[in-house]
């Protein structure tokens, strides 16, 4: 039998000590983060009214992140709609705590938002940590059929009533754009509250029509999809929607290059379209911990299967697919952002 160099045992020793080492250390910081979460309550801040699909997808995840995270912490539900989604992306920004008992849901447009500052920004949207998404979304032009206008190119001859929860949101600023881009008529209703708010006011008829999530559409309104009551003229995104294959893309009716770049920028926002962040300068241990339990309520089956009953879109998103967007945005050429600023009439 060949005895090993006594060197080589003490190497071998070392690595198993340095190994231990280091399972105990993850072990401790895990055993903190339990500690810390334990009998406490995790607030989800969603940037818009109740009754819209953010709402209704962070239900639905809710229960199922009490159980992936360490602790297990109560998550709750919280409202903060204001100035197209500003009002929640400041809270998160400036007053919420910054120990992990506060995420947040945003709208797509919070961080292009910073770049036009369109409406009281205070924070830097580059700065927020996400967390996961629960998919890619598509936005849209939907409009009921009662508004009589079938197409982007007949919007043109026609006005539309668009609602909008206010300057900040992708409710005034797409629709907006598009007049100045393309020519369309749509005048643009602001002040709703939230999502939730616009659909309401379509239910009143106070409005016909609204740029947003068009999955969300089958989710809330289900029997406009059923009774065949809206039409999608057009979605802003990179690729076509899977809701809507025929609806074509808002990007194919932008000819001037300075244009098709503002709107492209926009479009790519899908990606943070249902996405949970908190706020800079939370512990790294537990962002760590938030993020490995939206992954892992994310590849449960179980919350796949509800969220395809009840309707909703589903294909996750990792953390840094989003943290990737976000930046993409905070360093966007400024000619761009300028020629929207200019557009959009915002100094």
């Amino acid at each position: 039998m060949k005895i090993p160099k006594i060197r080589n045992v003490w190497r071998a020793a070392a690595l198993l000590g340095a190994a231990g080492c280091a399972i105990a250390a993850n072990s401790a910081a895990a055993g903190a983060v339990a500690d810390f979460y334990r009998g406490k309550r995790v607030t989800i801040v969603i940037a818009a009214g109740p009754g819209g699909a953010h709402s209704a997808y962070s239900l639905l995840l809710a229960p199922h992140l009490q159980a992936n995270m360490p602790g297990n912490p109560n998550f709750v539900v919280q409202h903060m709609p204001g100035a197209g989604g500003t009002k929640g992306a400041n809270f998160l920004y400036n007053t919420a705590p910054r120990d992990g008992t506060t995420i947040g849901i945003l709208l797509a447009d919070t961080p292009l938002t910073a770049r036009l500052r369109t409406t009281g920004v205070k924070y830097k949207p580059g700065e927020f940590q996400y967390l996961g998404a629960a998919e890619n979304v598509h936005h849209g032009i939907v409009v009921r059929k009662r508004a009589g206008v079938s197409s982007l190119e007949e919007a043109k001859k026609k006005p539309v009533l668009m609602g909008s929860s206010g300057k900040g949101s992708q409710t005034y600023i797409v629709p907006s754009l598009l007049n100045a881009f393309i020519g369309t008529k749509f005048k643009v209703v602001k002040g709703y509250r939230g999502l939730g708010g616009i659909y309401l006011a379509l239910d009143r008829g106070e409005v016909d029509g609204f740029h947003a999530t068009i999955a969300s559409v089958r989710v809330l309104r289900p029997d406009w999809v059923k009774d065949d009551l809206v039409r999608v003229l057009a979605v802003t995104a990179p690729d076509r929607s899977p809701d809507y294959p025929d609806a074509p893309l808002t990007r194919d009716f932008v000819t001037d290059p300075l244009d098709r770049r503002a709107i492209d920028l926009i479009g790519g926002n899908g990606v943070i379209g249902r996405a949970w962040l908190t706020a800079p300068d939370v512990p790294a241990d537990r962002v760590a911990a938030l993020r490995a339990a939206f992954e892992k309520t994310f590849a449960d089956p179980e919350v796949a299967g509800r969220a395809k009953k009840r309707k909703m879109n589903w294909g996750p998103l990792k953390w840094q697919v989003l943290q990737r967007q976000a930046e993409l945005i905070a360093s966007a050429d400024e000619k761009v952002i300028e020629h929207m600023r200019k557009t959009l009439g915002v100094k």
